[in-house]
């Protein structure tokens, strides 16, 4: 293998290693932006958080100890996603049988 592919494999690894250390020290429920997690991860390697994002932003999105919610109050949260709560369907309000 080239140098070149190895010294990419350690910064990757590198990359995995920090973000799994900055949410592991995050509490259950606890929020971060994904940029600001880049920032930190970026500041962890001494790197521009530019270089590590893409890393950052597919380890948090393949790893099971956070999700990732969109939106307003999205960003990485710690813990396991929450079950969505299927609610019944409504039923018809009177059947109308014209057989009778």
């Amino acid at each position: 293998m080239s140098t070149e592919i190895e010294t990419r494999l350690t910064e990757a690894r590198q990359a995995y290693e920090a973000t799994q250390h900055i949410l592991d020290g995050m509490k259950d429920g606890e929020r971060v932006q994904i940029k600001d997690l880049a920032k930190d991860v970026g500041l962890a390697l001494a790197l521009d958080p530019k270089e590590v994002l893409g890393f950052v932003n597919h380890f948090v999105h393949k790893t099971t100890i956070a999700y990732v919610t969109r939106g307003k109050n999205g960003g990485v949260i710690k813990g396991t996603k929450p079950v969505k709560v299927v609610k019944p369907a409504k039923k018809a309000a009177a059947s109308t049988d014209t057989n009778q």
